[in-house]
């Protein structure tokens, strides 16, 4: 699961914000080296004296397993901080014919690796002409899109893989996080209703998919129902201090003073050098 940091402002402080870690959706297997094969670099280097001229036809099965060497080299090469070197090697995958269009994923997220967010999109568009049911492609162009903070943009990309795959998950919560950025909060809780039914397996996930709720909740003010997300969520990291910040939050606004406190007390323990917390504390004293 990878993370990203958005910053809400809060009503109380104006000036003043509070980190929340909302997921950038679930990681997609590409997204991130699972290991470090530097040591297939020199094994693979077998692949020059064998191939031939990448633009000519092969077999399917000759290009498959081209394909795959190159791909292992250029992770190789990726995990040894050689980035011009591995570039060389995906540019290679895409030009081994019979083309696969699912190369311009391992390309794409290659280039959202080096945050190189415009050329990300080009080629999960490319791979979607190639392939125009494959969902995959639509997801990762509205990943990059939401990196280069248009979030419109990514919202019509998710949406596109749920219609082709509308039993992933992963697109819906990512959409719900471009609803979040853009202040569409309704639109977000829909979003994570939809994502509770279609069920996920991992805490971590459900963690976020509750705090996330909650928090579109507060935004809509519905406090009581922004608590019993919040709940939900420290019920599976009792020490995340942006849960606890909301949900005393959400306590005070109800005029819980005591529980809100008790939150916000919990959250310095884990984070003694946030002041918001400590002026959070001095208000509800008062």
């Amino acid at each position: 699961m990878n993370f990203h940091f958005v910053r809400f402002a809060t009503p109380f402080l104006a000036a003043s914000a509070v980190v929340v870690l909302l997921p950038l959706a679930t990681a997609h297997a590409e997204d991130a080296l699972s290991e470090r094969p530097t040591d297939q670099i020199s094994e693979t280097n077998k692949i020059d004296s064998v191939r031939k001229p990448l633009a000519q036809e092969a077999s399917v099965e000759r290009a498959v397993a081209l394909r795959k060497l190159l791909k292992t080299r250029a992770r190789a090469y990726e995990a040894a901080d050689d980035f011009q070197r591995a570039e060389v090697q995906y540019d290679d995958i895409v030009d081994v014919k019979p083309v696969d269009p699912m190369v311009y994923i391992d390309r794409g997220y290659f280039y959202m690796r080096q945050n190189r967010f415009s050329a990300a999109v080009r080629d999960f568009m490319t791979g979607s002409r190639l392939s125009p049911t494959q969902s995959a492609f639509s997801y990762g162009a509205g990943r990059a899109l939401a990196r280069m903070g248009d979030y419109l943009a990514a919202i019509g990309q998710y949406g596109e893989a749920i219609r082709l795959a509308p039993g992933d998950s992963a697109p819906v919560l990512s959409r719900a996080e471009a609803y979040i950025q853009l202040g569409m909060y309704v639109q977000a809780r829909a979003d994570f209703d939809r994502v509770i039914a279609l069920g996920l397996g991992r805490d971590t996930d459900r963690f976020f998919i509750y705090f996330g709720r909650g928090y579109a909740n507060i935004r809509l003010g519905e406090d009581e129902a922004a608590v019993r997300d919040l709940d939900a969520a420290l019920s599976m990291h009792p020490s995340m201090v942006n849960a606890l910040v909301w949900r005393g939050y959400a306590r005070e606004r109800m005029g819980q003073r005591q529980q809100a406190l008790s939150d916000y007390e919990q959250a310095l323990q884990v984070n003694p050098s946030d002041n918001w917390i400590r002026s959070s504390i001095r208000r509800v004293r008062t």
